[in-house]
This record gives structure tokens, C-alpha cells and sequence, in this order.
């Protein structure tokens, strides 16, 4: 298992990969009707605003996770269902929270889904992240570290 940086040329793979995730897989158009696009994420990786990181597995793009530098920003972990239970989001959400941390972020944060029915209700939860909003049925914001 081989966890490194994210570089311009793997976003495609990692579209690609987001696009298979077992729950709340996000098609490209799905993606590029939230502003989110190969050129978009080339440039924000490029000006530095966003890091990611990715698992290869077997020389095979196995999962990934990206962080918004600018506003401590938790933005996707995805992890690809042949590779689900090996810990490698574990590994990626704790190099995630460790680099925000690193980069002085006053607050590390994401937008889940609040639905206690998918793996990521819990798995955040598991992880130390914890509940400040639900915004609707769809969404809650959850922080890191809140005691």
C-alpha cells in the first residue's frame, strides 16, 4: 500500500473513482454541476489551495482524499468498494487531519451526509469528528477535535 501526494496527472483516475464509490458516488456532470471540474481541481492543486492524497493497491488507484488549504475544509474522501474495509481511508482521513493541522487550520471541518445508515455516519464519528449542524436531511457539518 502506497499512500502519496496527489499530482495534476492522477485527477482524472480519481474522478473516475469518486464516480464508483458505494455510497454517494458523484457521476462527472454531477460533479461539474457543483463547480467542480478536471480543470478546476488542476488549479487548485496547482496554486496549491487544495492537497490531496491517493492509496495505490496493487498499482491500482484504491483511494483518495482532498483538503482545502484555505479554509481547513475536509472536501472528499473516497475509498473504491473492492478496497472498503482495509483501513485506507483511515490512513488518508488521518493525513488529511494532520496536514490542516500542520497548516494552523482554526477549524477542520466537512459536509456529510447525516443519515445513520451509511458507513461514513459512523465512521467520522469513530474518528473524532463531531456533529455542529444539521443543515437538512442531506447535509450536516461536522467538525474535528470538538470535545
Amino acid at each position: 500500500m502506497l499512500i502519496r501526494k496527489t499530482q495534476a496527472d492522477d485527477l482524472p483516475h480519481l474522478f473516475t473513482l469518486r464516480s464508483r464509490t458505494r455510497e454517494n458516488p458523484l457521476s462527472l456532470s454531477q460533479l461539474e454541476a457543483l463547480g467542480i471540474t478536471l480543470d478546476s481541481a488542476a488549479v487548485a492543486l496547482e496554486r496549491g489551495w487544495h492537497v490531496g492524497w491517493l492509496c495505490e493497491l496493487n498499482e491500482n488507484y484504491a483511494g483518495f482524499c482532498a483538503v482545502d488549504i484555505r479554509s481547513g475544509e475536509m472536501l472528499v474522501l473516497a475509498v473504491a468498494p473492492e478496497y472498503e474495509g482495509l483501513g485506507i481511508g483511515r490512513q488518508l482521513l488521518e493525513q488529511a487531519v494532520a496536514t490542516l493541522q500542520a497548516h494552523g487550520a482554526p477549524r477542520i471541518w466537512l459536509s456529510a451526509v447525516p443519515d445513520p445508515r451509511l458507513r461514513a455516519y459512523g465512521f467520522y464519528r469513530s474518528q473524532g469528528w463531531h456533529s455542529v449542524q444539521v443543515l437538512s436531511a442531506d447535509e450536516e457539518i461536522m467538525e474535528y477535535g470538538l470535545n
